[in-house]
């Protein structure tokens, strides 16, 4: 018998097994929005230190999303992005460490930009893998977008 969150799992592995590069992008971003949000209300609620692991979490998805960024140094627009996901990290941390709403907040109003800018992506040119056939295509690999 499947419950509701090895479900969601089996879905959200497959979308990761048969997506394009850009829907990984998105796919990551909405992983960190969902761990941002989930911080921010256990900081409204004062739970402070249950708010410090979807932070946590939050920042090895844009550590991982900056790595990315970076494969081409020599790239202006890699460059600027690598900039943006370091603010963002910056930001991240100093939620954490101050329990900051405010900083939440913010990050997730970039993080928000960001997830519309790659599903407009998506929708331009596609967000599934395909082979040489046209059939979608897994990937491979292990990543858990989960808590």
């Amino acid at each position: 018998m499947h419950t509701a969150h090895a479900s969601r799992e089996e879905y959200l592995a497959q979308q990761v097994l048969t997506a394009a590069p850009q829907k990984l992008q998105l796919l990551l971003i909405e992983a960190a929005i969902r761990h941002c949000l989930r911080a921010r209300d256990d900081y409204r609620a004062g739970e402070y230190l249950a708010g410090g692991e979807p932070i946590l979490r939050a920042q090895e998805i844009v550590t991982e999303l900056l790595s990315s960024a970076r494969q081409d140094p020599e790239s202006a627009l890699g460059k600027q992005v690598a900039a943006l996901y370091a603010f963002l990290f910056r930001t991240l941390v100093e939620a954490h460490l101050k329990h900051d709403v405010r900083k939440l907040d913010d990050a997730l109003r970039i993080l928000n930009e960001e997830r519309e800018t790659w599903r407009l992506v998506c929708e331009q040119i596609g967000s599934t893998r395909q082979d040489s056939r046209g059939v979608p295509a897994p990937l491979g690999g292990g990543f858990s977008f989960e808590a």
